[in-house]
């Protein structure tokens, strides 16, 4: 098993059983108009039928997937704090309650079977679920690995997850990285964990105005709200999972100040209680237009993620 946090070389992905039945595929002559931008292969959308049920009811028409820990499908109690934390959210001050589960997730959490895991769903129903493959930019043989994984999964997008992986947001490999995602025109999707990380994001977003961010959870909305040059972050978006931790009143900052263009949709499911849901109902209910609902709703996500 990968200890997501110790720096070691990568090694191929090992062999991992797909779900048995038929694949479902998207009606070819269906356009998706809304995207989950973030959830996780665990809980209750461990499962492929599981989520494409979920989908179908919500009136979803793709989501993109994480890899979870690899359980039984079962609900994470996670509790709705957005109610409490009405403007911040909990932010950097959560991370720190999250490294301090790194040991415990570590353990359970096997990186190359869970990428393995979420390939195979996306294989078994395209057009519903699109990868997005889990990285540690501090493992050698990175750009290699990479290569070899995108050629075999097609993934759209690739996570970066600072309170697990303990590398700096301008080393080395976090270049390498944003130099992939830039030639291969797929985002980085990053998970901050502190405000000198938000920093150090804005030298590693300058150095590759090609390539596209997307920042997990609205975190560190200060610092690029405050940053100089706020033209050059135009290849910059903002994730606003989930419902429950991260306040509607940071998404109506985000928005204010960087407009619907550069907000996505996300539930962050299975973290919370019936997430999709209320992050639908939530944009819907935003002071806008209907085509800037859209926008977030899917059609950042469909344009950034060529889907």
């Amino acid at each position: 098993m990968i200890n997501v946090l110790k720096k070691k070389p990568v090694p191929a992905p090992r062999p991992v059983l797909e779900e048995s039945g038929p694949a479902i595929e998207m009606p070819a002559n269906k356009r998706p108009s809304i995207v989950d931008g973030h959830a996780h292969s665990a809980g209750e959308f461990s499962r492929g039928e599981d989520i494409v049920r979920t989908m179908d009811g919500l009136g979803v028409d793709q989501v993109v997937l994480c890899p979870g820990p690899l359980n039984e499908p079962k609900k994470w109690p996670v509790p709705n704090l957005a109610r409490v934390i009405r403007k911040r959210g909990l932010g950097m001050v959560g991370n720190r309650l999250l490294r301090l589960t790194s040991g415990y997730v570590s353990r359970r959490f096997d990186l190359d079977v869970s990428n393995a895991y979420v390939a195979a769903l996306a294989r078994r129903h395209p057009g519903r679920i699109v990868q997005a493959c889990w990285v540690d930019p501090a493992n050698t043989g990175l750009t290699d690995w990479l290569e070899a994984r995108q050629a075999e999964w097609k993934f759209k997008a690739l996570k970066v997850h600072q309170c697990f992986q303990r590398v700096k947001a301008n080393s080395p490999g976090m270049h390498d990285l944003a130099r992939f995602a830039g030639a291969m025109k797929i985002p980085v999707f990053v998970h901050l964990f502190s405000r000198r990380d938000a920093l150090d994001l804005l030298d590693l977003i300058a150095a590759h105005p090609e390539t596209i961010f997307v920042i997990a959870h609205v975190m560190g909305l200060g610092v690029f709200s405050s940053a100089a040059d706020r033209d050059a972050l135009r290849n910059v978006y903002f994730d606003t999972s989930p419902p429950n931790l991260t306040p509607l009143g940071l998404v109506e900052r985000a928005l204010e100040i960087f407009g619907a263009g550069r907000l996505l949709l996300g539930s962050d499911t299975p973290y919370g209680r019936n997430n999709l849901a209320a992050a639908i109902a939530r944009v819907r209910g935003l002071d806008i237009s209907a085509g800037e609902k859209n926008l977030i709703l899917g059609e950042n996500a469909r344009r950034i993620y060529s889907i």
